[in-house]
């Protein structure tokens, strides 16, 4: 990553913890979360949102199981919480998507799918930075507004 970049996107992480409440021991994590397929390597932040969809599931479920909630319960909460258009609609209340370094082909159009794809990628890349820390992952999750919904619906 060039150099001017890497300090551009070293403010934009910094910048993004702070509005998230969140601190990165490892700041670079956070960097490549937010970085689009195709900016410097095909995967991107893909492999951060794998990991990332995957927590963000497995939270959820445990939460559910804690609230002795019905595996209906569950399944329907999980795929509303971490379905793309709610992870979308987060991203951009939260202003998520001003951070995320995308492919220049698009020029100043982010795809909604890169949206979610990096609201996956933070959730992943803290789990990550925090040592598979569960009550880290919680945190993060609460900062995006991704928790269990307080409310019965």
């Amino acid at each position: 990553m060039p150099s001017l970049i890497a300090a551009t996107m070293e403010a934009r992480a910094h910048a993004l913890e702070e509005l998230l409440g969140l601190r990165f021991n490892n700041i670079r994590l956070l960097i490549e979360a937010l970085i689009a397929p195709g900016v410097y390597s095909p995967e991107g932040n893909r492999g951060h949102g794998l990991f990332g969809d995957t927590a963000i599931q497995l939270a959820l479920q445990r939460e559910g199981r804690k609230r002795e909630q019905r595996v209906e319960r569950i399944s329907t909460v999980v795929s509303k919480i971490a379905s793309n258009e709610n992870l979308i609609q987060r991203a951009l209340a939260l202003t998520v998507d001003q951070y995320i370094l995308n492919n220049p082909s698009q020029g100043t159009f982010v795809p909604p799918k890169l949206i979610a794809t990096t609201m996956e990628a933070i959730v992943g890349a803290y789990f990550l930075d925090q040592e598979l820390d569960f009550a880290a992952l919680l945190r993060v999750l609460a900062a995006l507004g991704l928790s269990w919904p307080d409310f019965d619906s």
